[in-house]
């Protein structure tokens, strides 16, 4: 009988099958290249692109406790189902009107877009996309340009970290890629 109850109170009544399994997340890898956050341990904040990639939220990524950015995250797996993490993501960038059906949409694209990482493994951010720190040949359309890399620019940065913001910080690189069909 108190096993039962015990189940009742600690497996959230939303997504049960998210919380008896682990999920995949994104937290802060590390410092490298450029990083205003000084946070341990916290999970990341999914994308929250605007219409200037070029400030950086086009290719960092943001912390969820203290919302400044960095470069590299990690895909780690959480005990945390995903549709808590939507719930305080949803807290903490003051949105209003976001559904709980909402929350579970997001839990279950950010679960879709995990899926071909393993954990440990090292991503970064650019256009609305996470890609493997050692992705090559990257032809994509992200959220607001077109996109052909040899490399990610946040992996040659390592080598030579000035690269970074000089690429993805220049408004033109971004304008000169724009998407004709964004609207």
């Amino acid at each position: 009988m108190l096993g039962w109850l015990r189940r009742l109170w600690t497996v959230p009544a939303t997504a049960p099958e998210q919380a008896r399994t682990r999920q995949k997340f994104l937290f802060k890898a590390n410092d490298a290249i450029l990083s205003f956050c000084r946070c341990e341990g916290e999970p990341a904040m999914s994308g929250g692109q605007l219409d200037c990639p070029w400030c950086g939220c086009g290719w960092m990524i943001a912390c969820s406790k203290c919302s400044k950015s960095f470069i590299f995250a990690e895909v780690r797996e959480t005990d945390v189902p995903l549709i808590e993490l939507g719930r305080r993501e949803v807290a903490r960038r003051g949105l209003r009107g976001v559904t709980e059906q909402d929350i579970a949409d997001w839990a279950e694209d950010m679960a879709a877009d995990l899926a071909p990482f393993a954990a440990g493994d090292i991503v970064a951010y650019l256009d609305g996309s996470y890609f493997r720190l050692d992705a090559t040949d990257i032809e994509f359309d992200g959220y607001y340009a077109a996109h052909k890399l040899a490399r990610l620019p946040h992996a040659e940065a390592l080598d030579d970290p000035p690269r970074l913001q000089a690429l993805l910080g220049d408004r033109r690189y971004w304008l000169d890629r724009e998407r004709p069909d964004r609207a």
